[in-house]
């Protein structure tokens, strides 16, 4: 006869025979059991007996019944915790992910905006369904970008700026270059090329020896170059520089101009250079030796590289010699000298006259036959009358009366106000600068020449005797060199500009005394910190609201144990930072997380404190710079958007557990010309509803803990509730923020689930672990997140492998397995305090299937020799230190 579940009676009868009921011995027939007397071996006695039959369904029925009363404990134990002490489990906990949306390139972007709510695309589950993401919050898209990001630091004597220029590199914003502080003094006065030049700078009525000892530099159109102390000499508000080489503009943030600079590095502490003051600069600069770029005879271009005749061969009143040098005529001067080597040809001596030539053979001849006279005759013609002119107003005016000698040095006073010593003008097809000499009187000689030739033609018809020496034409005069030297009139500057940090200041000179030196930061209450942040945006919305997105790497709460992060946001207004309320879900950059804020309308275009012509700048400004952690990455217009489960009860859907990789996000679920949404990060993981596995042990912890944290391991068993990212805990009575003893503190050792190699809570985990304490700690007690004290091992072994196993192979897996066994991220509190045996590592790796034993094995600097590495009581850990050295040896058989 067959059973409703297909059994056949012999089937069931088998195995009651050899149950536990059928086993027990029946009351008063001497001891049988129920299997004798039913049963004939494993069937029934008689199947067709109603007796029989009754006591095998009686017998079945019983080991249901047993079998669910096995449940019923289990089950009413989840009730009572459930429904009598009102434990709720926890329902599914949806997964988040941060939305970046952008618009089209191709036009300006006009803003666009997304109300809350607003259904994305997700990845596809494992059953092939699309998953949907809605936005917690209203998105205005701006088609904004990250145009910059800035760090500086500061403490007393110290201060460093930094840069996030490679934006796929973390960004540490306080861990950059020493500051630079730099004052140029901007001025086309101090340009040369060629040579040296002495330049005195003056600072009327300050003290300039507060600049001694730093750096100068000038600019050139390559580099900047460095003067040597030897060639800096700071006296009385005067600082004198001697100069090399060339002096011109150079290129400095897309703006050319030429300057002087004084500079020192953040790391170098410059008291004295922080109380100097300037509100008025001169500059003079002393030259010699400057070559001339052009001369001119008229309309004709004279080589200046060769000999060369200034006013030609036959000079005459009126001529001029033009000479071009923008380098000097273009600047005001004080004085001008014009250096002339001249060819000596004013002495001739006839009886040395070379009579080779034919016709100075004919002329000798002919003068000896009639009788003239010759003798020894040295001609000096009439001197000229020279005046040194400059083009100014559009004509030439004479600025001094020169010499009636044109060799040697030619030194002339200037004055000229201020201005320019020449203007500007063009001469035979060339532009620059120019002077001349101009022949206002006397040609040299060659008038009186001409009239002495016509006198001896004169004698020559009357045949009157007359002197030969009279007929020597006058040479005119022969330049070999020419050079200018000159010193300026002192030049005002009238454009300085001070970096201090990222901070630009520019002043216009004279104007009130300032220092141009200052720390970048208040640090009267210790050390400070600055994160800028630069925005573009198209076309800004001031009233709208503007979102980014911040991911860090979280800093350690290590230094910051005992403290409260100060921090605060601000924006350039145009002329100064004021004050901005942000929803910061970063909390002062600890942690990742959405920053919200509203345009303020007068968030001006470019910053000077951050040397930054363009873009919209806000800032965090903080007196706990530890607590800020690297920047990995800013998304610009972004919002937060969460899972929404297609189930009918959400609480049956895993999919939250398993988070959306970088890019799964595939846009609006309603699309929008050209507006597209993805994730450029993984998301954040969610969790599935609370199973029995999970709930029974947390609900059994709620029991004795009774969500109060009184003894230490209540204190533990909430965080680890709380906190699955805890992988070990320690909770330390008594315990101060610096490790020390402290009535009424405790402190909670944290060491969080991570792979680096010394996992240290970071700021964020700590503060999420006090805000959940919080409520529940005794009124008197103060709580304290501290981090593990690591003592690190190192490893040096010789291993003999086993024969056919590669040492390259084996070498990566024996590593792996040293670390795993000393990293401390995956014990638990019992860990704390324990030291390490060096014979366990050894029993460690040989082990391992790869090894076949070790031939030696010793534990590295500090702690080589030591046959037991200790660690601190309350918070040591043991820790890889890395680096492990195995001489890994094959074996062929």
């Amino acid at each position: 006869m067959a059973r409703p579940d297909q059994r056949t009676y012999e089937e069931i009868v088998a195995e009651l025979a050899g149950s536990a009921a059928a086993a027990a011995p029946v009351p008063g027939l001497d001891g049988r059991t129920w299997a004798q007397l039913l049963f004939a071996g494993n069937a029934l006695s008689d199947p067709a007996e109603p007796s029989q039959a009754l006591l095998a369904l009686t017998a079945e029925a019983q080991r249901g019944l047993a079998d669910h009363l096995a449940t019923t404990p289990a089950k009413a134990r989840l009730a009572w915790l459930a429904d009598t002490l009102g434990i709720a489990r926890r329902p599914m906990l949806p997964d988040e992910v941060v939305a970046v949306v952008s618009l089209p390139p191709a036009r300006p972007p006009e803003p666009v905006v997304l109300p809350g709510g607003t259904e994305l695309r997700g990845g596809k589950t494992a059953a092939g369904v699309e998953r949907t993401y809605v936005t917690t919050d209203t998105l205005t898209v701006h088609g904004a970008a990250l145009l910059a990001a800035h760090g500086t630091y500061a403490e007393t004597g110290l201060d460093r700026a930094a840069v996030w220029s490679e934006p796929a590199l973390p960004f540490a914003p306080f861990a950059g270059t020493a500051a630079a502080h730099h004052l140029d003094i901007v001025t086309d006065a101090i340009a040369f090329t060629g040579g040296d030049a002495t330049v005195t700078v003056t600072f009327p009525g300050q003290d300039s020896t507060r600049l001694a000892g730093l750096r100068w530099q000038w600019s050139t159109p390559a580099e900047l170059k460095e003067a040597p102390p030897s060639a800096v000499t700071c006296i009385g508000s005067e600082v004198r520089l001697k100069l090399t080489g060339e002096c011109g503009p150079m290129d400095v943030d897309g703006e050319i101009r030429t300057f002087l600079r004084v500079s020192f590095s953040g790391d170098t502490p410059q008291p004295r250079a922080y109380t100097f003051e300037t509100g008025e600069i001169n500059v003079v600069i002393e030259r010699t030796g400057v070559r001339p770029q052009g001369g001119f005879h008229g309309d004709g271009e004279v080589d200046l590289s060769r000999e060369f005749q200034p006013f030609g061969p036959t000079p005459r009143r009126g001529d001029s010699f033009y000479l071009r040098c923008d380098e000097a005529f273009s600047k005001p001067l004080a004085s001008l000298t014009l250096n002339f080597t001249l060819v000596d040809e004013t002495t001739h001596d006839l009886h040395t006259v070379d009579y080779s030539a034919p016709y100075q053979k004919w002329f000798g001849g002919w003068m000896k036959s009639q009788n003239v006279m010759i003798s020894a005759f040295a001609y000096r013609p009439p001197e000229p009358r020279l005046l040194w002119q400059r083009f100014t107003s559009g004509a030439w005016s004479t600025f001094h009366p020169g010499s009636r000698e044109l060799h040697g040095a030619q030194k002339a006073p200037v004055g000229t106000a201020g201005a320019p010593l020449s203007d500007h003008d063009v001469l035979a097809g060339v532009g620059g600068h120019f002077i001349r000499l101009f022949l206002s009187g006397g040609d040299f000689g060659w008038e009186d020449y001409l009239a002495r030739v016509a006198a001896f033609a004169e004698a020559v018809a009357r045949r009157d005797p007359f002197d030969a020496g009279a007929l020597i034409a006058p040479v005119p005069p022969t330049v070999s060199t020419v050079t200018i030297g000159y010193r300026t009139a002192p030049v005002a500057v009238t454009d300085v500009r001070a970096v201090n940090a990222h901070a630009t200041r520019r002043r216009t000179l004279p104007g009130p005394v300032a220092r141009p030196f200052e720390q970048p930061l208040d640090v009267s209450g210790g050390a400070a910190g600055v994160v800028s942040f630069g925005f573009t945006l198209p076309r800004p919305r001031p009233g709208a609201g503007l979102s980014w997105y911040a991911r860090l790497t979280q800093a350690p709460a290590c230094s910051s144990a005992g403290r409260t992060h100060e921090a605060s946001w601000e924006y350039w207004a145009g002329t100064a930072w004021k004050p901005l309320t942000v929803l910061d879900g970063t909390a002062g950059l600890r942690q990742s997380g959405l920053v919200r804020f509203v345009m303020p309308h007068d968030w001006g275009e470019g910053c000077p404190e951050e040397s930054a012509a363009s873009g919209r700048w806000i800032r965090l400004r903080t007196a706990t710079p530890a607590f800020v952690g690297e920047l990995l990455a800013v998304r610009v217009d972004a919002v937060t958007a969460r899972y929404r489960s297609a189930l009918p009860d959400p609480d049956l859907d895993a999919t939250p557990a398993t988070p959306l990789t970088a890019g799964e996000l595939k846009g609006l679920r309603a699309p929008s010309p050209g507006v597209k949404a993805t994730n450029p990060d993984p998301g954040l993981p969610g969790r599935a509803a609370e199973d029995d596995a999970a709930y029974l042990p947390r609900a059994a912890a709620v029991v004795r803990h009774r969500n109060r944290a009184v003894q230490p391991w209540d204190y533990e068993a909430l965080v680890r509730e709380e906190f699955p990212e805890v992988a070990a805990i320690r909770c330390l009575p008594h315990t101060g923020p610096d490790g020390c003893a402290v009535p009424g503190q405790v402190g909670l050792v944290i060491v969080p689930h991570s792979a680096e190699r010394l996992p240290y809570p970071s700021v964020t985990l700590a503060a999420r672990v006090a805000d959940r304490l919080a409520g529940v700690v005794p009124a008197y007690a103060r709580l304290n997140v501290l981090c593990p004290v690591y003592v690190e091992v190192r490893v040096r072994a010789v291993v003999r492998l086993r024969p056919g196993v590669a040492a390259a192979e084996a070498a990566v897996t024996l590593n792996a397995a040293l670390e795993a066994r000393l990293h401390p991220g995956g014990r638990d509190s019992a860990d704390f305090g324990r030291a390490l045996y060096p014979s366990s590592l050894v029993v460690l790796l040989e082990d391992r299937p790869e090894v076949d034993h070790l031939a030696e094995f010793a534990l590295l600097a500090p702690h080589d020799g030591a046959a037991r590495v200790s660690v601190d009581a309350c918070r040591g850990l043991i820790a890889s230190g890395g680096a492990h050295e195995l001489d890994l040896r094959e074996a062929l058989t």
